[in-house]
């Protein structure tokens, strides 16, 4: 008897999958914009995946860029990098920018994590870059892989790497509490990777 798999649905039907690691995490943390949060990241696993850490950071920081652009618009993204604040009179547009600057900031930030969770990274770290990528990461386990690395290595490397990637740069800013040594070291840190990169 010859079995004909369009009249046996079970034969090809597949399995039905857990959800990911990544999947879960953006529910939790994107409640309302998970599934194009999930679409975001899975692209940006593909772009990566097989990439070094140099490459990898690369792509990450062209995306941090661009979302930057369309989330801060550009009088949000003038004031983050000047540390100017709008006129005093007007505190509506104040908290408006402090607003979008916090969504960029959670959005980059859950993207970076749901994209590492994705690849299913170990949290070892080997390089400032992939230091400075765990940095922003929103999981434990990558966080404190960042942290024990920079105990050996210290801040300098990754304050290096950071003068060069002005995508970062923008997202620490943006996470950082005003008149911060970290607020500061992002602001300098971007303009030494505009100036690099002009």
């Amino acid at each position: 008897m010859t079995i004909e798999p369009h009249r046996h649905l079970s034969l090809v039907r597949p399995a039905l999958s857990e959800p990911s690691n990544a999947k879960r995490f953006l529910q939790r943390s994107l409640p309302q914009s998970w599934r194009f949060a999930h679409q975001m990241a899975a692209d940006l696993v593909r772009q990566i995946e097989f990439l070094a850490w140099s490459g990898r950071v690369d792509a990450f920081d062209t995306y941090f860029l661009r979302q930057a652009e369309g989330m801060l618009r550009a009088n949000g993204l003038t004031e983050l990098v000047s540390g100017q604040n709008p006129p005093a009179g007007d505190p509506a547009l104040r908290r408006e920018i402090e607003q979008r600057a916090g969504r960029f900031a959670g959005w980059s930030r859950a993207i970076v994590t749901a994209v590492l969770l994705d690849l299913d990274e170990r949290p070892a770290v080997t390089s400032p870059q992939q230091a400075l990528t765990y940095l922003l990461s929103r999981e434990v386990a990558f966080a404190r892989a960042a942290a024990s690395w920079t105990a050996g290595f210290g801040m300098a490397p990754i304050e290096r790497a950071l003068g060069e990637l002005p995508g970062y740069a923008l997202v620490l800013l943006a996470a950082s509490p005003n008149d911060t040594a970290e607020r500061f070291m992002a602001r300098d840190a971007f303009w030494a990777a505009v100036m690099k990169r002009t």
